[in-house]
């Protein structure tokens, strides 16, 4: 168990939103709470304002509690220059005895009034402590003249009543708390969360439909598809980072596969590092999970062999069909010059896909081996019906970033009809899954993304609109699960559509 302690309960309430309560009890004149957060166990509580009051109240707190660490949080005034409200910091931070106006003196980065008091109750017994701050007022931000030597609330609000003008000062101040204590909530989160956990966050926060579809898988197989979708997602990142050099792209991917194949933490550790740097993506999940990408390959290391070589052998084959493509860039533009092409392009990015969930399902469910012929026939298609409906509903965005998918050659009906010949093929690869009596959860994981794209595919035709609102997003959510649930099919074929072996299939 970990013991999170604030000074302040403001600076406490946003982790508290955070974690799971199970318990709340007395320790001293405090309260404090236990549960887990993030999956791990911790107990929370506010220590009080000052060093006196967080030594004694950490010291009451350790004795209730058998904890391995200590973390503790809250907000810190910023010495040095260049630190800005928001920043998080974790070293150089000085304990002062009362609010510093003037800190041209202080040999720091940031001032608190409680880390010292902290760290000695730890010490004590016998635990690490590690001192997380958000800095709350800049080196030259003027602190209030109402705001005495310490935070007392009581003299504070007494001032506003009897002199209202400060009402908005106070207002900003608290929402500028507010703000600066949420992002303190996030880090630490973080920082507590289990190897699961942590992997379910770069799940959710790099794509949305695979956060809704793979938790429906059954347990083993799960694990292995989040895996392997985040390291698709990772190959993916350097394809689609356009603002980067050709050959910074082509090497990336070539380092990715070389790491696949020997996926060491040291390896992981100085990849990860050297990419990010870099920024391959501006979008925050995406950095992040380059971030964590030691992280992603431990997990990796870790599943079953026969996982192991499924996936590693499916990313590695997809990687190098993304720098086929990323060569062809020049000028910063790629452009696909032909149907076939486009084909070529899902299969590579897409296709691949279908074929490595397909090998997964057949070692994690035998029922199914006695439908592999007809599944394996699909499972391309499978994957790249949903990548052409994919191209078409962010045609504008690639194309603003210099990618241009949709052939100049095309009608955008042909790709649409494109599309649905292929979703036609994943409806009949999820119906054969059930039919071999699949798990329910590789039912529901092949019917959903089909069920939300066959939505977009209908939204796409019929107005300019491009994504699916998220109410409806829930009805096709809960109805395919319904329908899981009572063994009738999730999804039904069109009354008129080409046969499987009239849908022409183009795999380099």
């Amino acid at each position: 168990m970990i013991a999170i302690v604030t000074a302040l309960r403001e600076e406490l309430s946003p982790l508290l939103e955070r974690a799971l309560i199970e318990r709340s009890v007395r320790v001293g004149d405090r309260r404090a709470h236990a549960g887990t957060l993030m999956g791990t166990p911790v107990v929370l509580m506010a220590t009080g304002h000052g060093v006196s009051s967080a030594e004694k109240n950490l010291e009451l707190l350790l004795s209730e509690f058998k904890v391995s660490s200590v973390i503790g949080a809250g907000i810190a005034g910023a010495v040095a220059p260049e630190l800005r409200r928001g920043d998080i910091v974790t070293d150089r931070i000085a304990t002062v005895d009362k609010i510093v106006r003037d800190k041209r003196s202080i040999d720091a980065d940031a001032i608190d009034m409680e880390s010292d008091g902290w760290r000695r109750a730890a010490q004590r017994a016998g635990v690490p402590v590690r001192i997380v701050r958000v800095i709350f007022d800049s080196a030259g931000d003027p602190l209030p003249d109402f705001i005495g030597d310490t935070v007392d609330r009581a003299a504070i609000a007494r001032y506003a009543m009897t002199h209202p003008a400060v009402i908005p000062t106070l207002l900003r101040i608290r929402s500028q708390m507010r703000a600066v204590c949420e992002k303190l909530a996030d880090h630490v989160a973080r920082s507590v969360a289990s190897p699961q956990h942590r992997l379910s966050i770069l799940l959710e926060e790099t794509s949305r439909t695979f956060a809704l579809c793979i938790p429906l898988l059954n347990e083993g197989v799960r694990e292995e598809v989040e895996i392997a979708y985040l390291l698709f997602r990772i190959a993916d990142t350097f394809e689609d980072a356009s603002h980067w050099p050709v050959a910074d792209r082509l090497a990336a991917l070539d380092e990715f596969c070389d790491l696949l194949r020997d996926p060491g933490s040291q390896r992981a550790a100085s990849f990860g590092a050297k990419w990010y740097a870099k920024r391959p993506a501006s979008h925050a999940g995406y950095l992040r999970l380059i971030a964590e990408v030691p992280l992603v390959m431990d997990a990796f290391s870790k599943l079953t062999p026969s996982a192991i070589d499924v996936i590693r052998d499916h990313v590695i084959r997809s990687a190098k069909g993304m720098a086929h493509f990323v060569a062809m860039t020049e000028n910063g533009q790629l452009e696909l010059t032909d149907v076939p092409q486009l084909r070529s392009y899902c299969y590579a990015v897409a296709g691949i896909v279908g074929e490595m969930l397909t090998e997964l399902f057949l070692l994690n469910a035998p029922q199914l081996r006695s439908a592999a012929s007809e599944l394996r026939a699909r499972a391309a298609t499978f994957g790249e019906a949903l990548q052409l409906v994919n191209i078409l509903k962010d045609a504008g965005s690639d194309l603003a970033e210099g990618r241009r998918y949709v052939p100049k050659s095309a009608e955008r009906a042909e790709i649409i009809a494109l599309a649905r010949a292929d979703l036609d093929a994943a409806i009949e690869y999820t119906l054969a899954v059930q039919s071999a009596a699949g798990p329910r959860g590789i039912v529901a994981f092949a019917a959903l993304p089909v069920a939300l794209a066959e939505a977009t595919l209908e939204k796409l035709e019929s107005s300019s609109a491009t994504k699916i609102s998220r109410p409806q997003v829930f009805r096709i959510t809960r109805r395919v699960r319904r329908a899981v649930e009572r063994g009738r099919p999730p999804l039904k074929l069109r009354p008129s559509h080409a046969a499987p072996n009239e849908v022409t299939l183009v795999h380099p």
